[in-house]
C-alpha cells in the first residue's frame, strides 16, 4: 500500500485583519466597476494613479448607498497564504490519529465536544530553530488537546526509535510518556533532544520553504509566535 499523503494549507498573519482589508478593497473595486466611468476613471484598480485613487475614495465616502457598506481602500492587501506543506505520514496508531483530524471525519471529540479537525487552528508555539508546534483543536493554545481515541494513547515504539535528523520531521508533542493527543510539531532543523522523547510519524515532502518562512517571520527565542500561523486548509494530497 502505498504511504499516505496529506496537506496542510499555511497563512502567516492576522487572518481577521486580512479579510477586512480584502472586502474594503473589493467594496472600492465594485464602486469603480458600477460608478467610476462617471468620473472619468480607468475600469481596473491596478491603473488607477494616486490623484484617482483620492477621487475614488471621495467618491464612495460621498454616496450613503455605498458608504454604508463599509470602508473602502484602493490598497490591495498582501496575501497571508504562504504555501501548502505535503507530508508522507507512517503506518502506525499515531498516523490514524493525525489523518483523521486532518480529514475532519471522526466529528465531536467524545469528551472535549470540541471538532476533530486541524482546519483553521493555529500554531501556538513557535521556537526559532527549532521547531513549529500545534494542533490543539480543544483550546488553540497548546494547554490541551483531544484524540480519535478519546483523549491521550500511547507512545508507538516505532516512531520512538527513529530520528529527528533535518527539517521537515512529523513529530507527536507530548507532556510526557504515553501522553500523545492531537498536537504535533514540524522541526526546524534537525533536533536530536526530541530522539526517543516524542514518537516520529512522518515528513515533510513538500514545502520546506514554507517552514523556513515561519521560522524567519514568526518564531522567537521562547516560541511565542511573531504572528498568527494557521491551517487554512487541510486534507488528503
Amino acid at each position: 500500500m502505498a504511504p499516505t499523503k496529506v496537506f496542510l494549507d499555511i497563512e502567516i498573519g492576522d487572518a481577521e485583519k486580512y479579510q477586512s482589508a480584502k472586502d474594503a478593497y473589493e467594496r472600492a473595486e465594485a464602486w469603480l466597476t458600477k460608478c467610476g466611468n462617471q468620473f472619468g476613471l480607468p475600469k481596473c484598480m491596478d491603473e488607477l494613479d494616486s490623484e484617482q485613487k483620492q477621487m475614488l475614495q471621495e467618491g464612495y465616502e460621498g454616496d450613503p448607498s455605498w458608504s454604508s457598506q463599509g470602508e473602502a481602500s484602493t490598497t490591495k492587501p498582501d496575501p497571508i497564504l504562504a504555501g501548502r506543506i505535503v507530508c508522507e505520514l507512517l503506518d502506525d496508531l499515531t498516523v490514524e490519529n493525525f489523518r483523521c483530524l486532518i480529514t475532519g471525519e471522526k466529528g465531536l471529540g467524545k469528551s472535549s465536544k470540541k471538532p476533530l479537525h486541524y482546519q483553521g487552528v493555529k500554531f501556538h508555539r513557535i521556537v526559532e530553530g527549532f521547531c513549529c508546534q500545534g494542533g490543539d483543536v480543544v483550546r488553540g493554545d497548546g494547554s490541551s488537546g483531544d484524540s480519535i481515541y478519546n483523549g491521550k494513547f500511547n507512545d508507538e515504539k516505532k516512531g520512538l526509535a527513529l530520528k529527528h535528523d533535518a527539517a521537515g520531521i512529523l513529530s507527536m508533542a507530548n507532556s510526557g510518556k504515553n501522553s500523545n493527543s492531537s498536537q504535533f510539531f514540524f522541526t526546524l532543523a534537525a533536533a536530536p533532544q526530541c530522539d526517543g522523547k516524542h514518537v516520529v510519524f512522518g515528513k515533510v515532502l513538500e514545502g520546506l520553504a514554507v517552514l523556513k518562512r515561519i521560522d524567519e517571520e514568526a518564531a522567537s527565542a521562547d516560541g511565542t509566535p511573531k504572528l498568527d500561523v494557521r491551517i487554512s486548509a487541510c486534507g488528503i494530497a
